[in-house]
């Protein structure tokens, strides 16, 4: 019998169906151990029932996105999808821990090269939960002969954080045309134990994808915790810039930022760039979990680990996160983003070290929301797909969005691979400490350079690696290779 382990909130859903139809599921089974086929059973039983069930199911998803605890390891930078965002951006040239603390194991790359590193296995396990909870769902769907405008939208909802998932993994563990076991249920049943091929594994990606956006299209939903349309056009942009699809990527990315605006940049205003990038209402914001005290994990946080001012592990055991000075260092005086940062002079009047970011900042007691995308991503990614279509098009776009932020910004003197370089700059900066440009290192071929003259990387995590190094891909951990005898890592 298949098993599903879901969080409360699906067990709480259940039991609500449990207690009102006199169904003797709980009883049956452990809670947190509820199999597919038990589900099925349900769904046979009560039809009437059967989306609210599989929606509990999806918002029980929702909430282990920001679990603690989701490797079984009690590890305090273990707390769902946004500290594998966040870990990952520790293994970048631009972002800094100063102190050899939590999230250690991505800064000293050791997350990536020990099979049994708590690094690598809390990024398999997360996104391998992730994809058997959707295929659940995805495959209890199937119980619908006709399905309406709702139970496509769960369908949707389902194959895009799936697609999402897989898209993680093959961005971090592929090598080559090596990617990762693949694993579907729903309108196809694949059960691919070896590594499929990557290009194969991408396509089935963008495949889910467009059907996803097809059933969310115009299809609202009840929080930014849900996907939309506009954030599975988001994911498409980033899937099809992976795959140099360029024409596609602009066309998607356009549809993810329509009818956002750029974040402001005046401090005063209830929301812009100086808000502490803490609230799930900024209208900027497309996905994201709203975190309150009942949910918040408190040291094993996004804000404990990356706000330097709170009483977390940053700031209250000083291992504050920095940019690296080279980042800073070409931020233009008048662009407001250079004041995310503090120069070596006003660092030290606060006793923070130079380049101390101020960026993220939690002003309640660790309930500062979870942020996994926002529209100002898609202006960027639009310029750099146009930028190898249009030049005079994705000049025109990059002003439009800088000068947000920078009056005195004009692109167009810009040409070739300047243009690429300065929209590349424009990313880097814009996306500080949000997760993704570790993916975008390896996209771009970029090489790991920490270890330069003035360098403010700490000396234990001065390393140069070129980018075709091995060190830019995660090896399976060894519970994998343990179960599955049909992978192997190169």
């Amino acid at each position: 019998m298949r098993k599903l382990f879901l969080s409360a909130a699906v067990i709480a859903s259940m039991l609500f169906v449990s207690c009102e139809t006199g169904d003797t599921l709980l009883e049956e089974e452990p809670q947190g151990n509820i199999s597919s086929d038990q589900i099925d059973e349900v769904i046979r039983e009560y039809p009437e029932k059967a989306l609210s069930i599989l929606a509990g199911a999806e918002a029980g998803n929702v909430n282990y996105m920001y679990d603690f605890n989701t490797n079984g390891a009690g590890d305090h930078d273990d707390f769902g999808y946004k500290a594998i965002l966040t870990g990952l951006d520790h293994m970048t040239n631009d972002l800094i821990m100063v102190d050899n603390h939590w999230f250690n194991v991505f800064y000293n790359y050791q997350g990536r090269e020990v099979q049994n590193s708590r690094g690598t296995r809390m990024i398999w396990n997360f996104e391998y939960k992730v994809i058997y909870n959707m295929n659940t769902v995805l495959e209890s769907l199937l119980t619908f002969e006709n399905p309406d405008a709702d139970v496509l939208a769960l369908k949707g909802r389902a194959l895009a954080v799936r697609a999402n998932a897989y898209m993680d993994l093959i961005r971090t563990f592929a090598v080559g045309e090596e990617g990762v076991p693949y694993y579907s249920k729903g309108d196809e049943e694949v059960e691919h134990l070896a590594r499929m091929a990557t290009s194969d594994v991408w396509g089935r990606i963008i495949d889910d994808l467009e059907d996803a956006y097809s059933y969310l299209e115009g299809y609202g939903r009840s929080s930014k915790q849900m996907v939309d349309d506009q954030v599975v056009a988001g994911m498409l942009a980033r899937a099809y810039m992976f795959t140099e699809n360029y024409p596609k990527a602009a066309q998607y990315a356009n549809i993810a930022r329509a009818g956002y605006s750029p974040m402001s940049a005046d401090a005063e205003a209830n929301y812009s760039l100086f808000d502490g990038f803490q609230f799930i209402g900024n209208p900027n914001w497309m996905w994201g979990a709203d975190i309150t005290g009942a949910t918040s994990s408190v040291y094993a946080s996004f804000f404990s680990h990356m706000d330097n001012t709170n009483d977390g592990y940053a700031g209250l055991l000083n291992v504050y996160r920095v940019a690296d000075k080279r980042l800073y260092d070409q931020i233009p005086d008048s662009d407001i983003r250079k004041n995310w940062f503090l120069d070596a002079d006003s660092a030290a009047t606060y006793g923070f070290p130079p380049y101390a970011h101020l960026k993220f900042r939690d002003d309640t007691f660790f309930e500062g929301d979870y942020l996994y995308m926002r529209a100002d991503e898609f202006y960027l990614t639009e310029a750099e797909a146009l930028a190898y279509i249009n030049e005079d098009d994705a000049r025109d776009l990059l002003d439009e969005f800088v000068q947000t932020r920078d009056t005195l910004f004009s692109a167009q003197g810009l040409a070739g691979q300047d243009l690429l370089n300065e929209i590349r700059f424009q990313r880097r900066l814009e996306l500080w400490g949000e997760g993704g440009e570790w993916w975008e290192m390896k996209r771009h071929g970029e090489a790991l350079n920490r270890d330069y003259e003035d360098s403010n990387h700490p000396r234990w995590g001065r390393f140069n690696y070129p980018a075709d190094s091995e060190k830019f891909w995660f090896e399976i951990p060894q519970d994998e290779l343990n179960g599955n005898p049909e992978v192997s890592n190169p």
